[in-house]
Order: structure tokens, then sequence, then C-alpha cells
């Protein structure tokens, strides 16, 4: 019977060791708590500094990107409009001038 004896105490032991700890972490975290939107703040004001740099670049690329791609997308236009002439298609489109289709205009 020592033996169940034994195993009871251990089992009790635990059980009040997670209890005590677990109480000892929800005294913390509410003492903690009202300080929490403190640091965050304080945290993203500290932070700033260093995301400037890394808006600054994605600026500059983007100052650079853009006409890139607007040449990119004008040549594609001309060329989809000297391979629909060379097809023997008119550049205009089917109904320009004229009502569109399914609208009744």
């Amino acid at each position: 019977m020592s033996t169940q004896t034994e195993r009871s105490n251990a089992r009790i032991e635990t059980i009040s060791e997670v209890t005590g700890w677990l109480i000892a972490g929800g005294i913390v975290t509410m003492a903690l708590f009202p300080l929490a939107l403190p640091i965050l703040v304080l945290t993203g004001v500290a932070l700033l500094p260093l995301l400037l740099p890394v808006v600054a670049v994605g600026l500059l690329a983007a100052v650079v990107a853009v006409p890139i791609l607007g040449v990119r997308a004008a040549g594609r236009r001309v060329a989809g409009a000297r391979r629909r002439r060379s097809a023997g298609q008119d550049a205009t489109p089917r109904w320009a001038g004229s009502p569109r289709p399914g609208t009744g205009r």
C-alpha cells in the first residue's frame, strides 16, 4: 500500500507545483498588462528609423521601375498593332464606329 500512497503524494505534489507556477504566471501577467500598450508604441517608435531606409529604397525602385514598365507596355501595344496590320486586320476594333455588339447602341 505504501506504493499507492507514494504515487498519490507524487501526484498531489505535481499538481501543487503546477498550480503554483500558473498562479505566479497570472500574477506577473496582470502586473505587466498595463505596460503592454506603451511598450508596443515605444517599440514602433524605436523601429521607425529602421523602416525609413527601406521605404526610401522602395520609392527609388518604383521611380526606376515605372518608366521601364511603361515603355514595355507601349512596346507591346505597338507590336500588337503591327501584328494585326500585317495579318490583314485593321488596327481598330471590329465594333469601332458602329454599335457595340449586343448593346443596341
